[in-house]
């Protein structure tokens, strides 16, 4: 269990430092005038979301999914867990 939690928060942290950072690198994409620049940040955006942040959400959350799974007794019927699951949903979209 302590392994499932420990790569779940490995995940979360790589997930959220894509979330924060692709948004920059847009900025920096818009702002940039040269062709070189312009290609360069089209491919660092390309890799960031499907090959950093796409397979770290989707880690996460089946992480996420076997914690709730190994203890469910325990997780049902907490309020939190319910509030918690709707904003990583939110985030997910947000990440679409």
């Amino acid at each position: 269990m302590l392994w499932v939690q420990a790569l779940h928060v490995i995940f979360m942290v790589c997930w959220f430092a894509g979330l924060f950072y692709l948004p920059r690198l847009f900025v920096y994409h818009a702002l940039c005038e040269d062709k070189i620049s312009n290609h360069r940040f089209k491919i660092m955006e390309w890799r960031l979301y499907y090959y950093i942040m796409t397979p770290s959400l989707i880690l996460m959350t089946l992480c996420g999914f076997t914690m709730i799974h190994l203890n469910y007794d325990y997780y049902a019927h907490l309020a939190w867990l319910h509030i918690k699951l709707f904003l990583v949903l939110f985030l997910g979209l947000y990440h679409l």
